[in-house]
């Protein structure tokens, strides 16, 4: 790609952002060449890459290696004039060629561990510092005040919730690759062994709870993650989020784990354990339920890296139970 204007470009976390940038952005470099790259905090532009199961010790513990995937085009915008057109740009592409990149918008972990796989995987490594727009709030005045205000990515602000980030992303790369293993086994045994199902983390905690549960919308396994509440002795024990909902319970729906009972129509149907769940909860170690994991994992993020080596004694010790059961 080339230009006689030098490029900036601006990673955002949502294509809707577009039109609140654009304006103070052109106002601010009226002579340069303006571009945003959309990356959502959801993985849509990469994924994990997992080892080869392949003379491997279990549990095995390692640090998360990711890959791209999907099509590296589509998620490129050029500021034309007053506006932003779609380009068939790379995203490693555009970064490598920029003058300067930064992110710009509010800050989740989700949102830092994005932009810090994007550039880990264009470039190889992550650099700091890099630029860093932070937003309170949408309004007129907090994006020229971000603009004018730049921080970096070695901002305490950042790096917080990068570590939550990091912290979150390890545990669910070496807690779905274990689970991928030492669970498939028994969901041969229960007709799933050629399907896409993972006891993810909180699927998993999900799914037990539902032993005791019949007659249940997805309204109220909604309302059940919502307000997990553990036993009390954390803060925060939530399972999932928001965006992840529906992802949980269409996970158990769609390999005929719960089942429709014939009550209710629409959202309003209802739901039980089916009798591949049952038979499959038969075959799981009770001492894997754990009603606290949200709390714990939230202190492990608050607290990484230093809690690096708790986590890993956490997960060693759930799935070496696993493996002891069904020895």
């Amino acid at each position: 790609m080339k230009t006689q204007k030098p490029t900036i470009v601006f990673v955002i976390i949502f294509q809707s952002c577009l039109n609140l940038f654009k304006g103070k952005i052109r106002k601010k470099w009226p002579n340069h060449s303006i571009y945003f790259l959309v990356n959502p905090s959801v993985p849509i532009l990469n994924e994990f890459d997992y080892p080869e199961n392949k003379n491997l010790l279990f549990p095995y513990i390692t640090n998360p290696i990711w890959k791209s995937c999907g099509e590296d085009i589509g998620y490129v915008w050029h500021l034309e004039n007053e506006e932003v057109v779609k380009t068939n740009y790379s995203t490693t592409e555009i970064l490598k060629s920029a003058e300067t990149f930064s992110y710009i918008g509010s800050l989740g972990s989700s949102d830092a561990i994005a932009f810090y796989t994007l550039i880990l995987l264009t470039f190889g490594k992550f650099e700091k510092p890099y630029l860093f727009y932070y937003l309170d709030d949408f309004g007129d005045k907090a994006i020229a005040f971000s603009l004018n205000n730049p921080l970096t990515t070695d901002h305490p602000r950042f790096q917080e919730k990068l570590n939550h980030g990091l912290a979150k992303r390890y545990f669910e790369y070496n807690f779905n690759f274990n689970s991928c293993v030492l669970f498939k086994p028994i969901l041969e045994q229960v007709g799933l062994a050629d399907s896409d199902f993972v006891f993810t983390k909180y699927v998993l905690q999900l799914f037990f709870a539902l032993e005791y549960c019949s007659n249940f919308t997805t309204k109220d396994l909604v309302t059940m993650m919502e307000n997990w509440s553990g036993t009390g002795l954390y803060l925060n024990c939530s399972i999932g989020r928001p965006h992840s909902y529906h992802y949980i319970f269409m996970h158990l729906i769609n390999n005929e784990l719960i089942v429709y009972n014939g009550i209710g129509e629409n959202d309003d149907k209802q739901y039980n354990l089916s009798e591949r769940g049952k038979a499959l909860l038969k075959l799981i170690n009770p001492d894997c339920r754990d009603i606290n994991l949200g709390g714990k994992i939230d202190l492990w993020q608050e607290n990484w890296p230093e809690s690096k080596q708790e986590m890993n004694e956490y997960l060693i010790d759930f799935f070496t139970k696993q493996m002891q059961f069904m020895s």
